[in-house]
């Protein structure tokens, strides 16, 4: 696992459950991710508005028939799958108040996914927030686990630290006890370049114009920072395998070409560092493709271009 592609604000949107669940992922996908030189997927999942919570949250199964049904594909296409839970939003802020249904997800995940090769990987949970404590974190992570390794017993599990999958909580994440994990962590800063734009964020809707000039200082900048923090975490934990789960610059930066320097900075960091990468995302807001499917070539070089 070196190169990969977040499948982005597809499985993990808002749907309504009462209604038929149409797979968002397109047939042109597969093809394209692969010929495009990339090597994994990380496809991310709202199971938690799919399950029956007066039923021991069973997972409904048109739901999760789609969901196994795009891991099929995408690994019989020759790539690595990262299949987490995401957008579980009342988990991401209170964990141990959620750990019964986080655990239940597990348990029908790993029972489904069990006999799958061991080219899938599992990933605990997408960015637990700042809301959250370490030590709470942590204790749900660790029995999340052990949920899984009661049927998976030797699969790779991503685990990750609190502050959105943050760079820095690393240096707080206590590895639960077992083997086959890699730590994963987000980057996006500067967050005022990256999210200038960003609809969704109270601090960064109506900035724009930010710009990311590839600077020898800008550059230094953000190796220093995966440096002191991933780099020494894998240092201090037998050289644990670390993935960069996500890191991408918005579409309403102000110049395209400042996207693209910065994507491959971060890229190039984390390559020289010998940690995998999973870019944020396929065909959106961040995306290498439209949704119609053109390609943005400036990201796509900076991406997988020497």
């Amino acid at each position: 696992m070196k190169r990969g592609i977040n499948i982005g604000d597809h499985f993990e949107n808002t749907y309504d459950p009462n209604e038929e669940f149409i797979n968002p992922v397109k047939d042109w996908y597969y093809d394209a991710i692969v010929n495009l030189g990339f090597d994994h997927v990380r496809l991310p999942v709202r199971w938690s508005i799919w399950t029956d919570d007066e039923n021991n949250f069973k997972i409904k199964e048109n739901f999760f028939n789609e969901v196994e049904k795009t891991v099929k594909r995408f690994l019989d296409c020759g790539l690595e799958v990262i299949l987490n839970v995401h957008h579980f939003r009342e988990a991401m802020d209170k964990p141990l108040e959620n750990s019964e249904k986080l655990y239940a997800i597990w348990e029908q995940v790993g029972e489904r996914f069990a006999s799958y090769p061991d080219e899938l990987i599992f990933e605990v949970m997408n960015e637990p927030t700042w809301r959250t404590t370490d030590d709470e974190w942590n204790a749900v992570q660790a029995q999340a686990v052990k949920v899984i390794r009661k049927t998976n017993p030797t699969r790779r599990i991503e685990v990750c630290g609190i502050d959105y999958s943050g760079l820095v909580a690393l240096d707080r994440l206590v590895l639960p006890e077992t083997d086959n994990l890699i730590a994963t962590f987000h980057f996006y800063d500067p967050f005022e370049f990256t999210h200038q734009g960003a609809e969704w964020s109270p601090t960064m809707k109506d900035a724009s114009g930010i710009r990311w000039l590839g600077t020898d200082d800008e550059k230094e900048y953000i190796k220093a920072r995966i440096i002191a923090h991933a780099k020494h975490f894998s240092r201090t934990h037998n050289n644990i395998e670390m993935n960069l789960g996500e890191f991408g610059a918005y579409s309403k930066c102000a110049d395209v070409n400042d996207r693209a320097k910065w994507t491959r900075c971060v890229r190039e960091v984390c390559e020289e560092l010998g940690y995998s990468w999973t870019y944020w995302e396929f065909n959106r807001g961040f995306g290498i493709y439209t949704p119609e499917g053109k390609l943005n070539k400036e990201i796509a070089d900076a991406l997988l271009s020497d």
